[in-house]
């Protein structure tokens, strides 16, 4: 095995780790604060670990890429964060892991769309399976309590599945336009330039009428503050260096260990694991392994 791709394998792992654990985190988070706040905060404290980068290097930033930057830092950082805990008011953090694993069928598809990457019918009928097990997920009743078939209570996972088609837009610009900028230059750009109108969104939220010095309040601060240095800020600048020596579809394999880790954390804190959970998860790595099969890192 080669030196890049044993290092690829060994970031996919921590990624994994790192990422499995953030939808329980963002569940923590959701005790005390609202979902726009968890986000807000999220965003806020991962710009705030890169600010001192920032101003080290200001005469190096590349300002003639700032605009794809941005672009990045919006369906990347900016957006998704949103959509996570909006759907996660709804929606156990183990179903959302689940859907998760859509990341590398839409990497696929946009690479495909506009990207020029080659069609295949295998590829083409591993996106069908894995948007069916989306489906699955998203409308079927998460709970062992198969009765009652359609629970659209649950529609709130499509917020979820936007999440990851802007990840896998992303994951394509990423590896297309920016692979020449560093990857603490990349992250450290994407997080501040995100960071600020999140800073002036979160006083419109109600946040600093709380009391922030609770017990309960402080306990879900510290897990946002968790969230955000290493589900956010440290991820980030992993995916980034393992999208410069892989591809992108490469690096959006990370999703498929994370529904592992995250129904682990669902199982410790009680949630209903059933067999919706793992007959879903099933359809979609069938279809992403279908979707994939014949491509190389």
């Amino acid at each position: 095995m080669s030196k890049s791709k044993a290092e690829a394998i060994f970031i996919l792992a921590v990624l994994s780790l790192i990422w499995g654990s953030s939808f329980i985190l963002m569940k923590k988070g959701l005790l005390a604060f609202s979902a726009p706040q968890v986000a807000s905060l999220r965003i806020i404290f991962a710009g705030l670990i890169f600010v001192p980068f920032i101003i080290k290097n200001f005469s190096s930033i590349p300002w003639q890429k700032f605009k794809i930057v941005i672009i990045f830092a919006l369906l990347e950082i900016g957006i998704p964060p949103f959509l996570y805990t909006f759907a996660q008011q709804h929606v156990d953090s183990s179903s959302a892991s689940i859907l998760n694993s859509l990341v590398p069928l839409f990497t696929l598809i946009i690479g495909l769309m506009y990207f020029s990457h080659k069609f295949s019918w295998a590829a083409s009928l591993g996106v069908l399976l894995g948007l069916i097990g989306a489906f699955v997920m998203t409308f079927l009743k998460a709970s062992s309590n198969l009765n009652s078939v359609l629970d659209f209570g649950n529609s709130w996972g499509l917020l979820v599945v936007l999440a990851t088609l802007f990840y896998g837009i992303a994951g394509n610009i990423l590896k297309e336009y920016l692979n020449d900028l560093t990857s603490g230059m990349l992250s450290a750009l994407a997080f501040v330039s995100m960071a600020i109108p999140a800073a002036i969104y979160l006083p419109t939220t109600g946040f600093f009428s709380l009391p922030l010095t609770s017990a309960h309040n402080l306990y879900s601060l510290g897990a946002i503050a968790i969230l955000s240095t290493f589900g956010s800020a440290l991820a980030i600048l992993l995916f980034t260096k393992l999208i410069k020596f892989s591809t992108a579809l490469m690096a959006s394999f990370v999703t498929y260990l994370i529904p592992f880790v995250s129904l682990f954390w669902g199982w410790i804190d009680g949630e209903d694991i059933s067999i919706i959970h793992f007959s879903s998860l099933i359809i979609i790595f069938l279809g992403i392994w279908l979707a994939n099969r014949k491509s190389t890192v």
